[in-house]
């Protein structure tokens, strides 16, 4: 029977780890506001900047919240990682797909098939709440919805706004010609220009065109232009 001493310590260990997550959460906003003072929040850099935040989050939560005496402990945190780190790999796609995430469950599943009942639910249980952080990323950014949730959200679809920002864009064949070739790799205005026969402002007006609709973004302010996740999907949707 454990003691009163027991208890407690696995009290203040149970509050260190949860003022360990905390900290990690309130550097990740920092890091986030920080990031997006200076650059377009739909920015690939800042994709980049989620996953490995989310990374460096599913380490301290393994760390903290595995069993800490079982000789498998470090073949199950390794598997467990390659199994979070293939799920953040999917951040890289212009649309995650319910079948995408259906791969990785059934990943998952394989591997719970392979524990021992009652000794490992814990580390499950946390490598299983992981799992869903990441599937609400995905969510948050707009990568991934379910069936269900495409179909709900047809309904309520707001037809002004998807002729707005998603329809009018890219009903211009000049402005097709910038989505294409940024499709491919980042371009400067001068490369743009010369692919569009277009100088000067006019190339100009198409561009803040396609920035103000959060399809296309400059680095750095005076930087190349790039597409962004959401400029990748209008293509793959008009494709």
């Amino acid at each position: 029977m454990p003691t009163k001493e027991d208890v407690v310590s696995k009290e203040i260990i149970h509050l260190k780890q949860k003022v360990d997550e905390m900290g990690l959460e309130l550097r990740y906003i920092t890091t986030l506001l920080q990031r997006s003072q200076g650059s377009d929040p739909r920015s690939p850099e800042l994709f980049d900047l989620l996953r490995d935040e989310a990374r460096k989050k599913a380490e301290t939560r393994l760390d903290a919240g595995m069993a800490k005496r079982c000789d498998m402990r470090p073949e199950c945190r390794q598997r467990f990682m390659d199994l979070l780190d293939e799920n953040l790999d999917l951040l890289d796609r212009p649309r995650v797909t319910e079948e995408d995430l259906d791969r990785q469950t059934d990943k998952l599943e394989a591997l719970k098939s392979q524990a021992v009942t009652g000794r490992c639910d814990g580390c499950f249980r946390e490598v299983g709440s992981l799992f869903q952080d990441q599937a609400e990323l995905m969510r948050q950014l707009r990568l991934y919805r379910s069936k269900e949730e495409i179909r709900d959200s047809i309904d309520i679809m707001p037809e002004d706004i998807i002729v707005r920002d998603l329809l009018e864009p890219l009903s211009n064949p000049q402005r097709m010609v910038i989505m294409k070739a940024l499709s491919r790799s980042q371009r400067s205005f001068t490369e743009l220009s010369s692919l569009t026969n277009l100088r000067g402002g006019n190339l100009l007006f198409h561009l803040q065109r396609l920035t103000g609709t959060g399809m296309v973004f400059q680095r750095g302010g005076r930087g190349d232009y790039a597409l962004t996740p959401k400029g990748q999907r209008s293509l793959e949707t008009v494709n």
